[in-house]
């Protein structure tokens, strides 16, 4: 007999997870004013114990807003400084305008990748921009965490890193960009995570959450 696949988030979803003595929202998407950001107002304005927090997320989203709440929690962040025109190469650049995305941005090699970062980051100069200096041969690098877990193991300094930032954060699923510096990985920035980018484990991990214990928020078909 074929079993049956196991049922997993659609796009776009929006779950409710009873949890440790709270409510846990899982989304695609916690930005301000997007569909899950209202989710936790919603729960917050009935007085329901909900993770994360609706402040969480916008401190999270924000790049240099992420990097000082972080550093003020001990942890290793990338240095930033905030700038119109100027940034030194090599860098990595981060857009800052009302439409930018903290999983969105551009390493800057050499002054012309730089003044090519900085005229897409900034509009052509009608909004700041967040840039982070790199050392010769650093890059940024990704991996996503699941209620502060990795989908991998053996790397046991990106395992405290997932795990602190979910400490600190409390977002169920986001993608972590980071920089290697002398085999310490320092915090660069976080993101959002489509479903559809999840790999079989982080699924899996994922799943591990769900199963036996999801609600559909607000009433939504829970078929499919």
């Amino acid at each position: 007999m074929k079993r049956k696949a196991e049922r997993f988030l659609k796009e776009d979803e929006i779950v409710s997870l009873p949890m440790d003595e709270c409510t846990h929202i899982v989304s695609e998407n916690h930005f301000y004013k997007s569909e899950g950001y209202y989710a936790l107002v919603k729960n917050e304005v009935n007085g329901v114990n909900t993770l994360p927090r609706s402040s969480d997320v916008i401190d999270a989203y924000v790049v240099p807003i992420c990097l000082e709440k972080a550093k003020l929690e001990g942890m290793d962040v990338c240095d930033w400084e905030i700038s119109y025109s100027y940034a030194p190469a090599p860098c990595i650049v981060y857009g800052m305008n009302y439409f930018s995305t903290p999983d969105e941005y551009m390493v800057a090699l050499d002054p012309e990748q730089v003044r090519r970062a900085v005229k897409h980051t900034t509009n052509s100069g009608r909004y700041p921009f967040c840039y982070q200096p790199l050392l010769p041969g650093e890059e940024p690098l990704k991996i996503v965490a699941v209620f502060g877990r990795l989908a991998t193991e053996g790397d046991e300094q990106l395992a405290a890193l997932a795990r602190r930032t979910y400490e600190v954060f409390r977002i169920p699923l986001v993608s972590i960009v980071y920089v290697n510096r002398e085999g310490k990985p320092l915090l660069s920035s976080m993101g959002p995570v489509k479903y559809s980018k999840l790999g079989r484990r982080e699924r899996e991990v994922l799943g591990q959450y769900l199963q036996a214990k999801w609600q559909p928020f607000q009433g939504e078909d829970e078929s499919g």
